[in-house]
């Protein structure tokens, strides 16, 4: 993925951000950071690249908005990430195509097989599920 200057900068933060010196453990309430840039600036594309460059498994993207939740599904998709995507809202049918709920159980059935050490995609391949958003 090709990045432009000032989203290249964002990731190489991002990354100094989340860097461990050698030998050290993962703070008790882990690692955090936080990428603030200007509407329309690539944030979606610096999230995947971190997470790429990171080789991140699972990865929480909070959005404040029904659109920017299919927004970044295409965006993650067109920067080549894999595996399974949940949503967190009431976007339904062919609004996205990866699974949402606002029901706990029903997320909680769906993210519990993640935790067992056995990955399991949801919502069909990334390959189905990106060429169905376009």
């Amino acid at each position: 993925m090709k990045l432009r200057p000032h989203q290249r900068e964002a990731v190489d933060a991002v990354l100094r951000a989340l860097e461990l010196p050698a030998r050290s453990l993962v703070p008790r309430g882990g690692l955090r950071t936080q990428v603030i840039m200007a509407t329309g600036s690539g944030k979606s594309l610096v999230a995947t690249q971190c997470a790429e460059e990171l080789h991140a498994g699972r990865v929480l993207v909070l959005v404040p908005s029904l659109d920017l939740l299919a927004q970044t599904e295409a965006a993650w998709c067109a920067g080549g990430r894999t595996g399974p995507m949940i949503g967190v809202s009431s976007l339904r049918g062919d609004q996205v195509t990866f699974p949402n709920t606002t029901d706990v159980d029903e997320l909680v059935s769906w993210v519990r097989p993640f935790d067992r050490g056995r990955p399991r995609y949801r919502g069909g391949s990334r390959s189905s599920r990106c060429r169905s958003a376009t």
